[in-house]
């Protein structure tokens, strides 16, 4: 088993609190709906509470805009002795598991035209659904393809990104499939 981590944690440096504060205005919101339908208040004591009621509740939506997608992107990827992957949220939590034979595809996304831009790694899923990485730098995504085990003769450039071919991954790693060329 190994973990292959992709994300920089300076870009996470501001999330943990975001995520707090986003959870600490709901239960704020909470609280004050929870006293306007149990208590009796004057109407300038009912006001001030909906005041905070509303104010606490729109901090937390936008919050929770922000947190979200750091949320369900992973950071790190852990690789089973089979060949299954885990990939991992910044938080160390299961976001997915990608089984050792499911045909999938890798994706070095918006890298810039040499990859010195901040792009993110996404996996094309055999069902359709894809994987989308934290932000990621192009030497970080270099270093992590080559800690995954895929050759650079399988990479290849498309609309600005780069992808590798449809394949499983097994205990060595990566079996690509053969490929029907296009016209």
């Amino acid at each position: 088993m190994r973990l292959i981590a992709l994300g920089q944690w300076t870009y996470f440096a501001w999330h943990l609190p975001t995520a707090l504060l986003c959870i600490s205005a709901g239960a704020l919101s909470t609280v004050m709906a929870r006293s306007l339908w149990r208590e009796e208040f004057s109407v300038a004591e009912r006001r001030l509470r909906f005041s905070v009621l509303g104010w606490s509740a729109v901090l937390s939506s936008l919050l929770s805009l922000a947190a979200w997608p750091y949320l369900s992107a992973f950071a790190s990827v852990e690789v089973q002795r089979d060949g299954t992957w885990t990939l991992h949220n910044y938080l160390g939590v299961p976001v997915a598991v990608v089984p050792a034979g499911e045909s999938r595809r890798l994706e070095g996304e918006d890298l810039g035209g040499l990859n010195l831009g901040s792009g993110r790694i996404r996996v094309l899923r055999a069902d359709g659904s894809a994987l989308d990485s934290v932000r990621i730098s192009g030497p970080r995504f270099e270093r992590a393809r080559a800690q995954l085990g895929y050759p650079t003769d399988t990479l290849r450039p498309s609309r600005g990104s780069v992808l590798t071919g449809a394949h499983t991954y097994g205990p060595s790693g990566p079996v690509m499939h053969a490929e029907v060329a296009s016209r």
